[in-house]
């Protein structure tokens, strides 16, 4: 029988996911306040006006700030997913066993929520370009991100690689 060794890399990297998630989420709330009054303010005339406080949205259009409430909504819940997974895996890899039967389904998952993300950006671009005043005449551009769909393959590649490691590993624990 093997001693598992706690890996001290691997804890301070989870430790570093959580803060990276509550910073998302931190970031993310104060993102979506400022969109959400720059976006009154725009509809009001360039003027948002609350107890305490003004706000001056001049020569912004409100497309603006929905393209951004747009964009946050599709990013921040995918980032924050993600990183909640990782921080799952970093926890198997800190105890010292990293090939457990859990950590394949969960890099499925993460290039599952990271094509998701991607196809719902380019619906979001899709649906700004057919429903909100930008101002301008150029629509927002459509790219496509090859990096983001070779991760997702890689992940996949990588979860199998996982089960495949998690399943002989299960079958030496039964050989005597």
């Amino acid at each position: 029988m093997t001693i598992r060794q706690q890996n001290s890399m691997a804890a301070f990297l989870s430790l570093l996911m959580l803060a990276i998630i509550w910073l998302a989420v931190i970031a993310g709330v104060i993102a979506f306040l400022l969109l959400a009054i720059g976006l009154l303010g725009s509809l009001n005339g360039g003027v948002m006006e609350a107890p305490g406080m003004q706000a001056y949205v001049e020569g912004v259009t409100p497309g603006h700030f929905v393209a951004g409430l747009a964009s946050l909504a599709v990013f921040a819940p995918g980032i924050i997913y993600v990183c909640l997974q990782l921080r799952r895996i970093l926890s198997t890899l800190a105890a010292g066993d990293p090939f457990v039967p859990e950590n394949g389904p969960r890099l499925t998952r993460i290039a599952l929520a990271i094509g998701l993300v991607e196809l719902a950006r380019y619906l979001t671009v899709i649906l700004l370009n057919a429903l909100v005043d930008l101002g301008t005449e150029q629509p927002v551009r459509l790219s496509i991100n090859l990096a983001a769909w070779a991760a997702v393959v890689a992940l996949f590649i990588l979860a199998q690689v996982f089960r495949e490691g998690s399943r002989l590993r299960e079958e030496e624990k039964m050989t005597i």
